[in-house]
């Protein structure tokens, strides 16, 4: 194994405190990263259609779900997974090193900003798994591993750990075990940080907000002039704002007047967005109006992610787990994702969890303006690695669900 990336900077020594520590990429761990960027855009096209709707998913919560899961593939279904993750240059060893470097780095380069990432592995008692997909599941990802009698005792333990882990923003995960699930794999991811530079909440007025239907809503506009990164693209302008000690950082995608925030997230791939990201390099002083939004998501992904090439991991004859259990035929039944966002005058919080379910067959002036006062898209990043922790649309900042 190659170590992929070193966090520097941290002390827990008493005295002032160190600059955040930057991450180095290698070549490999860039082209993880660069992969991950690539499937959230590809995720957020196959998602059904919802103008009209707020959405938020965390593309790196179900990557680390299924990079679990890849320890216990072969065969095609190691393949599919692979390459709808959009990592098919990496073998899956060298998956897990870089998936356990970037968590840990991630987590250490900001102590102004908190990021909890969690991985659980949750087994119906008595079912055999091979000791090699626990052992690896726990060296690289953590992964608490726990067998239960599969009744309501255990959909308690296991909604408590999702509560628990997400801070309790999100509840709960699981509303039914079935007959045929023998196994959970479960990741949450829990994000708080408070802006580099705080709105001041006095300054909070009411506005108008256009929705996609040409409707106008009552929204609480915050309002700050700050130097932020900034830059005007062909039919959109972006906004840049730091997180904590400026490592992570909420990224803001206003469309032009007659272009909606559908029709904008369709044009994202990972080359604009590479690109977008240097130009977001140059700060202005910029007027800036963000409207209050709180609001959860929730979505069942199978189809969604059949339509990215991994219809072979849910068919009940096809798929191959072997990894997990040698001699049953093992499949995925499900794959739910939930979300949640507050973004207020102080920061944002956000949290995320991927659960994949297993189951056997036999059992203003002076400067330029960015007033986000319609819809608009968001995205929530690390600056040194540019990986993705979170992506989202505002279509109606009253929506709470």
């Amino acid at each position: 194994m190659v170590l992929i990336f070193f966090s520097a900077g941290c002390s827990n020594s008493e005295g002032p405190v160190a600059p955040p520590g930057n991450i180095v990429l290698t070549q490999k761990s860039a082209g993880l990263v660069s992969a991950g960027n690539s499937f959230t855009f590809n995720l957020l096209k196959k998602i059904p259609d919802s103008q009209g709707h707020n959405l938020l998913v965390s593309p790196l919560s179900i990557s680390l779900a299924f990079s679990m899961a890849l320890n216990g593939a072969d065969g095609t279904t190691k393949s599919a997974i692979i390459s709808a993750l959009g990592l098919g240059e990496l073998t899956v060893d060298e998956i897990n090193q870089i998936y356990f470097d970037l968590v840990n780095a991630l987590k250490k380069t900001d102590s102004n900003v908190i990021l909890n990432i969690a991985n659980s592995i949750w087994i119906r008692k008595t079912y055999p798994v091979l000791d090699a997909f626990i052992a690896t599941n726990k060296k690289f990802y953590d992964a608490q591993v726990l067998a239960l009698d599969f009744d309501q005792a255990a959909l308690a333990v296991i909604n408590n750990w999702v509560n628990e882990k997400t801070n309790s923003k999100i509840p709960t995960i699981l509303d039914q075990i079935s007959a045929d699930e023998i196994m959970f794999l479960i990741n949450a991811i829990y994000f708080n940080g408070k802006w580099e530079v705080q709105f001041e909440k006095p300054n909070t007025v009411n506005g108008a907000f256009t929705l996609s239907s040409g409707s106008l809503v009552t929204v609480p506009y915050m309002k700050i002039k700050e130097q932020y990164g900034y830059s005007e693209q062909t039919g959109y302008r972006a906004l840049k704002m730091p997180y904590g000690r400026g490592k992570f950082e909420m990224v803001m995608l206003l469309p032009d007047a007659g272009t909606s925030a559908d029709q904008l997230m369709n044009q994202l791939d990972p080359v604009s967005w590479s690109n977008l990201k240097t130009a977001l390099s140059a700060k202005s002083k910029v007027d800036v109006w963000l409207p209050r939004f709180k609001f959860s998501w929730e979505s069942d992904m199978n189809d969604i992610l059949s339509s990215l090439g991994m219809t072979v991991a849910f068919s009940k004859t096809e798929a191959n787990f072997s990894k997990i259990n040698a001699t049953d035929q093992l499949f995925i039944t499900k794959v739910k994702h939930k979300t949640f966002i507050d973004v207020n005058e102080e920061g944002t919080e956000a949290a995320a969890v991927t659960s994949i379910g297993i189951g056997v067959t036999s059992v203003g002036p002076g400067g330029p303006e960015f007033h986000a006062s319609r819809p608009f898209l968001f995205f929530i990043t690390e600056e040194d690695t540019g990986a993705i922790l979170f992506a989202g649309k505002v279509e109606n900042p009253l929506l709470s669900n």
